[in-house]
């Protein structure tokens, strides 16, 4: 009898959830549906027209030294107006 009644107990604590795991990761793929602009974007075979190597060179090394000699601001105007 206590081992029907142990068998009971164990059994209780697994119950399952066909409602919770019919829609496990369901947030995941809303959220990655959410992101994508253009689904049909994946059959698309044209080319992609970017620049040239050198181009993109020339524009990655402008921007790292963008960060070296930064313009120059423009005075803020705090309490009133500029002078």
């Amino acid at each position: 009898m206590a081992s029907l009644l142990a068998l009971t107990v164990c059994l209780a604590g697994c119950s399952s959830t066909p409602r919770w795991d019919a829609r496990f990761g369901q947030a995941v793929r809303t959220s990655l549906a959410a992101q994508v602009i253009d689904p049909s974007a994946v059959r698309n075979t044209r080319p992609v027209a970017g620049l040239d190597g050198k181009t993109a060179a020339a524009a990655q090394e402008r921007y790292q030294h963008s960060a070296e000699a930064p313009a120059a601001l423009a005075p803020l105007a705090i309490g009133g107006g500029a002078k």
